[in-house]
């Protein structure tokens, strides 16, 4: 277990206490609020584990939110089985970050019944106020009281009617060559939008009009609009905290470097170069000398500090090109598909954050990050 997991899973233990009175209290005062208001529960399935723990975090608690695939299981490689299918449509609604990241969802992302909320149904943060990072355009007023309006308040090109995805012509092409997960072709359309906060507000926010479409009482809606409140300010001070913590890299060590094309969002929001080994090498099971000098003279022109391992045991590209260009690994790995396998979606963002801050010769405050992954962590449990 790295020094990050057992600091945090004891950090963690310290706090279920406080959170389990804290939801205690927020249980009775949400029955009170509510009492006599609940319609029948609803029963909701999402597919990959993002998309699970956003979906818990803005659903009632009264509702049924079914995590279909576990977190030990690459979505690109999904496939569904009888039993997944069984669920897929018995679902009221069901979830999910498209055929971009799951191509499995192909046949499944046309129905009514489907929400995708990944990168073909939200517009993506261009970060033109990312300089300063005061509001990025997501400011209180903007989500407050949508309870009676079902977020008409946004614009109908940013989320007119998710619930039919008449846009499903984006689905991806087969993930091709997924021999140990080398390369994964999302036909162009980078999916890994949740490594930016703003984005997976966005996302929340098709998840929360979606939610609230089919509930007839403003009080039901309301308490959706809470959750999402505290879901979006979590984000933003998530997003905060990261301009912070990046903030005490030296300038010229702002470079990423790891194996897929994956941190792009993370990189264009908070002032990193990023560079995918793949990009340049290809399919890693047919490396090409030329190829790989293209790389190592990269790495030297770009004055790259540490290269990051996505797996344990790192890749034996990245071994490799370690080893030839004398440039470390990381010492933790990062995540780049989704979560951990313990903690949430700010748990991978802090975890990502510290990684990269503490390799690139900055300083990360990982109490504070905690403390935001345990805000987040009371909404679903």
């Amino acid at each position: 277990m790295s020094i990050f997991k057992r600091i945090f899973s004891s950090y963690i233990s310290h706090k279920k206490v406080s959170i389990r009175n804290s939801l205690i209290a927020s249980a009775a005062l949400f029955s009170i609020n509510t009492n006599g208001a609940f319609a029948e529960s609803k029963n909701y399935v999402a597919v990959e584990p993002l998309t699970c723990d956003i979906v818990k975090s803005i659903a009632l608690p009264s509702d049924e939110v079914i995590c279909l695939v576990d977190r030990k299981q690459d979505v690109h490689d999904l496939k569904i089985s009888p039993k997944q299918a069984r669920l897929l449509k018995k679902a009221d609604k069901v979830f999910t970050l498209g055929t971009e990241m799951t191509p499995a969802m192909r046949n499944w992302v046309k129905r009514n019944s489907t929400v995708v909320l990944g990168v073909s149904a939200i517009d993506i943060d261009d970060h033109s106020d990312h300089d300063d990072h005061d509001d990025h355009g997501h400011s209180a007023k903007k989500h407050d009281d949508h309870d009676d309006h079902d977020d008409h308040g946004h614009s109908a090109k940013k989320h007119d009617d998710h619930d039919d995805h008449d846009d499903h012509g984006h689905s991806a092409k087969k993930h091709d060559d997924h021999d140990n997960h080398d390369h994964h072709d999302h036909g162009g359309v980078d999916p890994h939008v949740w490594h930016d906060p703003h984005n997976v507000i966005k996302m929340g926010e098709v998840v929360s009009k979606s939610l609230k479409k089919d509930l007839p009482e403003r009080k039901l809606r309301k308490a959706i609009s809470n959750r999402f409140k505290t879901f979006d300010k979590t984000l933003e001070d998530l997003d905060k905290w990261i301009v912070k913590q990046v903030s005490t890299i030296p300038s010229s060590n702002r470079v990423i470097v790891s194996k897929h094309k994956a941190m792009d969002y993370y990189g264009d929001a908070f002032g990193f170069e990023t560079i995918s080994l793949l990009d340049f090498l290809g399919h890693s099971s047919s490396l090409r000398p030329q190829n790989i000098s293209k790389v190592l003279k990269e790495l030297k022109e770009e004055n790259v500090k540490v290269i990051f391992k996505e797996q344990e045991p790192a890749s034996k590209l990245v071994n490799n090109l370690s080893k030839q260009s004398s440039i470390p690994l990381s010492s933790n790995q990062i995540f780049v598909d989704g979560l951990m396998m313990e903690g949430n979606t700010i748990t991978v963002a802090v975890h990502n954050t510290c990684t990269i801050v503490n390799e690139l010769g900055g300083s990360c405050d990982e109490t504070t990050g905690f403390d935001l992954a345990s805000n987040w962590g009371s909404l679903n449990q």
